[in-house]
Formats: structure tokens, C-alpha cells, sequence
């Protein structure tokens, strides 16, 4: 296991905070959960390949069930 850089520290804690940011303004706009959810598959992305690069295999799969899930759940109310 590789220790991550601070640098990719930032970044995961900036995304998820923008992606919180979104997920209030899509609550207090357009309250779709396809949008919320898209943005949570989104951040859960980015988490997975990060820690594919940092070879963390169980946090890696974790982040991509969870990028999965979510992608379900946005994909099939918009069917």
C-alpha cells in the first residue's frame, strides 16, 4: 500500500465537499435524485480510482459497489 500524497487528500476533501454543495443546491432546486445520486456515483468514482492507484483493494471495491449502486439507483428511475 502506497501512502497517498497530501496533494490527493485535498482533492478527495474538496470533491466530496462540492459534491455536498450540489447535492443542497439539487435539494433545494430541482430535488431530482437522479442528479444526486449521479453526483454521489461521481465522487465514489473518483475515491475508487484513487485507491486503485494507491493499491487499497478492499477500500477499492467498496467505492466501486458504491459508484454501482448509485448508478443504479439514477439510471433506473429516468427508464
Amino acid at each position: 500500500m502506497k501512502k497517498r500524497p497530501k496533494q490527493w487528500v485535498y482533492a478527495e476533501m474538496l470533491l466530496m465537499f462540492l459534491g455536498l454543495l450540489l447535492a443542497i443546491y439539487n435539494g433545494k432546486y430541482w430535488e431530482s435524485p437522479s442528479v444526486l445520486f449521479s453526483i454521489l456515483m461521481t465522487v465514489f468514482i473518483f475515491r475508487a480510482v484513487e485507491r486503485r492507484i494507491f493499491k487499497q483493494k478492499t477500500e477499492f471495491w467498496f467505492n466501486v459497489g458504491m459508484a454501482g449502486i448509485f448508478l443504479i439507483l439514477g439510471v433506473i428511475p429516468l427508464l
